[in-house]
């Protein structure tokens, strides 16, 4: 039962055997129907060739016993004439009937004087013309014509009688079959020889020219797959499977490239990961130690400037130099913020909410530079659209917010304007996703400065620590969302947050 199976499992799984059983099916049958085809021509000739040759010993013996013997008035020598040509090797019988069917003259002397059966007179009577007959299964062709009366036979028959008999000949086909007998049993054994040294030709050349080119190059491929990308296919030909060869070398040594390339950037980032998390813990110690005196000397400055007059100028004095304090307590923060982020306190809160508290707090900012904010969010959209709700820790993205709106409006210049967008996007097969886009129309970036602008400690301004994008990513992954930035230069900057999206009637933690 499962012989069958395996050997179908065997076929299809091979190439070889596959390409090479569907040639010798096609040689071998055009090897079977060429040569059976010329015996078949040869049969019919030879066929032919007898009819031919009966036809003409009939009208020999025709003329001979007519002419020679019938008109000579010699019956003996008719008889005479049908024994001998009945000796001959392919002729099976001569008779000469009369017009009942009576057996005047045979070259088988027994058969004189005996009359034809009904069924043979129906075959060989009433036909002009001459008639070819071949007796059942038995190879004999027979050529029955009848004897017309000629003026010359007057004298022995009555001259209204139009045929004085009929005149037979059967010629036995026995050693012309045999013959076919013969060529088709050699031409069996010729066509069988044939088909098996092809097959075995047809089945050298695959094994030589494709099965062990591909055998070889299937062994690289199990090398490269566990992770060999030295291996190469060693076939020279230049053929298609010697092209296939080549492309395979060509696409593991690129992949070979590729991969080394990784590696040693892999190798990279580990050493810079591995530096920024030294220069992390550093300046977190760094900036731990730094707050607390800042903290000192500005209440210290605090106390010492009650006593200044209004009008004294130490005062702005005093005041340049808290600027400069909550400078460096902002870089401090961010320092502490970056190396050491608190985990989200998760609340079900809508992005509008958020959005109207940042711009709030950014306001004066603005204004002070001359830049227009501009909000499109659910209120402002006539209360049309899906509300963009999220849970969320609000006061982390909207230090998110914030930090963004900031740096966009330090990159827009005056008059120029900065739009937030709340909206929630849904595409075919993935979760919503609730949104914040804020678009500038400042000077834009350059394509290496949107590749590095997440990274920590890189800013395009002269002042700041360029942290501020790299926590405001880190915050929003935290939040399992993402954020893009798309800039170019002279085209202003556009940043999407993207976080999960919730339901306004999710229950509060």
């Amino acid at each position: 039962m499962h012989l069958p199976r395996r050997f179908t499992a065997a076929v299809g799984s091979s190439l070889k055997l596959k390409v090479g059983s569907f040639i010798v099916a096609l040689l071998g049958l055009t090897i079977g129907i060429a040569p059976w085809s010329a015996i078949k021509l040869q049969e019919h000739e030879l066929l032919r060739s007898s009819e031919d040759r009966l036809r003409a010993l009939h009208g020999m013996l025709s003329k001979t016993i007519i002419a020679t013997c019938m008109l000579t008035g010699d019956p003996q020598s008719v008889q005479r004439v049908m024994e001998s040509m009945g000796n001959h090797a392919d002729i099976e019988s001569v008779r000469l009937l009369d017009g009942k069917g009576i057996v005047k003259y045979s070259s088988q002397s027994a058969e004189r004087g005996t009359r034809l059966s009904q069924s043979e007179l129906a075959r060989y009577y009433g036909h002009v013309d001459p008639l070819v007959l071949k007796e059942g299964s038995t190879p004999i062709h027979t050529l029955v014509q009848p004897v017309f009366n000629q003026p010359a036979c007057h004298t022995c028959h009555d001259a209204n009688q139009k045929i004085l008999g009929v005149l037979q000949v059967s010629l036995s086909l026995d050693r012309m079959f045999g013959q076919l007998s013969a060529l088709k049993r050699l031409a069996f054994i010729a066509s069988l020889l044939s088909l098996v040294v092809i097959a075995v030709g047809v089945w050298m050349a695959l094994t030589l020219f494709v099965d062990q080119p591909m055998q070889q190059l299937v062994e690289v491929m199990q090398s490269a797959e566990h992770g060999d990308l030295s291996a190469r296919a060693q076939v020279n030909s230049k053929d298609e499977i010697g092209r296939l060869a080549r492309n395979f070398n060509d696409m593991i040594s690129r992949l070979d490239a590729a991969q080394r390339e990784l590696e040693s950037y892999h190798q990279e980032q580990l050493a810079r990961a591995d530096r920024l998390a030294t220069i992390g813990e550093m300046a977190a110690a760094i900036a731990h130690e730094i707050r607390n005196p800042l903290t000192g000397i500005r209440g210290v400055l605090s106390v010492l400037s009650r006593d200044f007059p209004a009008e004294d100028p130490r005062r702005e004095v005093v005041g340049q130099t808290h600027l400069l304090i909550d400078r460096l307590n902002k870089s401090v923060e961010d320092i502490l913020h970056y190396s050491r982020p608190s985990l989200p306190q998760l609340q079900t809160v809508t992005l509008d909410e958020i959005v109207d508290r940042a711009a709030a707090l950014v306001e004066g900012e603005a204004k002070k530079k001359r830049v227009r904010l501009i909000q499109e969010t659910d209120r402002t959209r006539n209360g049309s659209g899906e509300p963009a709700v999220v849970r969320a820790d609000p006061y982390q993205i909207q230090q998110v917010v914030v930090n963004l709106i900031l740096n966009a409006i330090q990159a827009t210049p005056a008059e120029g304007q900065v739009s937030l967008r709340t909206q929630v996007v849904e595409h075919e097969g993935a979760p919503k996703r609730a949104c914040i886009e804020i678009a500038d129309s400042g000077k834009g970036m350059t394509p290496e400065e949107v590749a590095k602008a997440f990274q920590p400690f890189f800013s395009t301004k002269a002042q700041g620590t360029g942290l501020g994008l790299a926590i405001a990513k880190q915050i929003v992954e935290q939040h399992q969302g993402e954020i893009s930035l798309r800039s170019e230069s002279g085209q202003g900057t556009h940043v999407v947050v993207a976080l999960p999206a919730a339901s306004s009637t999710d229950p509060q933690p």
